[in-house]
């Protein structure tokens, strides 16, 4: 390994020690976005750059920024500063289980280490990184980049799997996604609605009359819609697609509402849009792929054109299958976020 390498690799395992240890959770959510930096210029220095851009715009920032606003929703930030008497006052209760408290940290130790040195011991029994006879170097992945350009007409050969080689499986992963914001909207529903809170509440969402916030925010969120959509239609010919441009312009609708607020949001994008938007694109996926793993596994002879390999509107249908990813991607961050930071959508 490189230098550079032990260095990110020992930058890691210090963040994710000091995500466990912080007592501080607005520092371990800071630390926690840091980690993810770390991890995308690693998928970097691997060479996987789709996972990189992912990662960057999940980890490091959706992730953080839902972390941000669960803290605040639960007021957590607020009881942190409160007075030194409430910790004395918790700490002393806590000297009185003393002995139960000593044994869970040993056990919890004990635990660790042992997993640790488990995974230590498989980490070095496997096959060297790059040695030919791997045993994944096998005709499987031979076959995607030696003919996948042919069978395909992607550059990208992750495209080139994920819509074609695998196109069920990715299927399951935007299902995946939809059941996640259907589990949220359980999750925040009571037996009048959707979950509301009080007005001083509904009063700390709603972002300052901050001029400098909103135009620089106006700007970024432009450029990155821009960048989000060239990832997404770009996904067949380079590094990113579908999730990855969907999680850039998920990112950047969250951007949005954070400087102007819900209620300006619902004006062009509410949840009727959303779920009008999710379920087309599924449905788009679902009609398009299903009819191609029909006449597979039939042998019925039907051959979308590919086009040039290399020009934009190539690979038949994968750029078409990328953007309703990417929307799907895009729509269920989006109501995630305003679930969590709202509690509701209307």
């Amino acid at each position: 390994m490189m230098p550079v390498e032990l260095i990110l690799l020992g930058l890691l395992l210090l963040a994710a020690a000091a995500v466990c240890v912080m007592r501080h959770l607005m520092a371990s959510v800071i630390i926690f976005a840091a980690y993810g930096i770390i991890k995308s210029i690693i998928w970097i220095l691997l060479s996987a750059p789709d996972l990189a851009i992912t990662e960057a715009a999940v980890s490091a920032g959706i992730s953080g920024v839902l972390f941000f606003v669960v803290l605040k929703r639960t007021l957590v930030v607020k009881r942190e500063h409160q007075d030194q008497a409430e910790w004395k006052s918790w700490e002393s209760l806590e000297t009185n289980k003393g002995a139960f408290r000593y044994f869970y940290n040993t056990v919890s130790v004990i635990i660790g280490l042992g997993l640790t040195g488990v995974l230590l011991y498989t980490v070095s029994v496997l096959p060297p990184v790059g040695d030919p006879a791997n045993p994944t170097n096998n005709e499987v992945p031979r076959k995607f980049i030696e003919d996948g350009v042919q069978d395909t007409g992607a550059l990208n050969v992750v495209a080139s799997m994920l819509f074609e080689y695998r196109a069920f499986d990715t299927l399951g992963e935007a299902c995946v996604l939809i059941a996640a914001v259907c589990a949220v909207l359980i999750l925040l529903r009571s037996d009048g609605g959707l979950r509301t809170f009080h007005a001083f509440v509904r009063e700390m969402e709603e972002p300052r009359q901050d001029i400098i916030l909103k135009y620089m925010s106006f700007l970024l969120v432009g450029m990155i819609m821009i960048f989000g959509a060239y990832v997404v239609m770009n996904g067949h010919l380079t590094p990113g697609g579908g999730f990855s441009g969907g999680a850039i312009l998920g990112a950047a609708l969250v951007l949005y509402v954070g400087a102007f607020g819900t209620t300006h949001a619902y004006r062009f994008l509410n949840y009727e849009i959303c779920t009008r938007i999710i379920s087309i694109s599924l449905m788009f996926y679902v009609v398009v792929k299903g009819f191609s793993f029909f006449t597979g596994a039939n042998n019925i002879a039907f051959n979308i054109p590919l086009g040039t390999p290399g020009s934009l509107f190539s690979a038949g249908l994968i750029m078409p299958l990328n953007i309703s990813v990417g929307l799907i991607v895009a729509c269920s961050v989006y109501m995630i976020y305003i679930l969590f930071s709202k509690g509701v959508l209307k």
